[in-house]
């Protein structure tokens, strides 16, 4: 009878030892397919209804649909849109992350705040904290563009030559489920044209 009991306790033990091994791989395959969609999904979207205005160094800004500006050392660009969530799963926005053409581009985002996505006025937005946006929701943002303290002057001559940099995207760092992602995210057109700086402007402009 004993020996029974223990052959018993011993299946017993023996089907909880599986089901716990079962369910760790089930576990092991969910968060790497997790990962993988995380990591290979651009789920972020712009509206098609951003807006862009300027601080008052940059007020001569022209006319037209593209706005031209120049390097300006205290210049400040501003630019008001919604990131969307288009994919299957909530997404948190956790900051804006670094551009990939920071040594080169006169300015570059540095700030990111929550409102409506349509004012243009600072003043209109509150502190950016990390954000979730649920599937299928999206978020107002202002994003502020500053003159880059990192700018590459030796890229650049006496004289203002070659075509200008357009303002219209910027990287965010995200999280879905605490795996961590970025994307770059475009408007689709030029919001404005920063006319190619020369190698004064760029020296006044990162201190050099």
């Amino acid at each position: 009878m004993l020996r029974g009991m223990a052959a018993l306790s011993g299946d017993r033990g023996g089907t909880f030892a599986r089901l716990v091994a079962m369910l760790f791989v089930l576990f092991l395959l969910a968060t790497a397919g997790l990962f993988v969609y995380t990591r290979t999904q651009d789920p972020l979207s712009l509206s098609d209804n951003a807006a862009v205005g300027f601080n008052t160094v940059l007020a001569d800004h022209g006319t037209g649909s593209t706005p031209s500006v120049q390097l300006e050392p205290n210049g400040q660009i501003y630019v008001a849109t919604t990131i969307n969530n288009d994919g299957s799963l909530p997404v948190t926005i956790a900051k804006l992350a670094e551009p990939s053409d920071q040594d080169q581009a006169p300015y570059i985002p540095v700030g990111i705040q929550l409102g409506d996505g349509k004012s243009t006025d600072p003043a209109d937005y509150a502190t950016f904290t990390p954000t979730k946006i649920p599937s299928g929701h999206g978020i107002g943002v202002l994003i502020t563009y500053a003159a880059n303290p990192k700018l590459i002057c030796s890229l650049f001559t006496d004289t203002s030559e070659g075509g200008g940099t357009d303002i219209r995207s910027f990287t965010v760092r995200y999280t879905t489920f605490g795996i961590p992602a970025q994307q770059t995210l475009d408007v689709g057109v030029p919001l404005a044209n920063v006319a190619r700086p020369t190698k004064t402007q760029c020296e006044q402009a990162t201190g050099a």
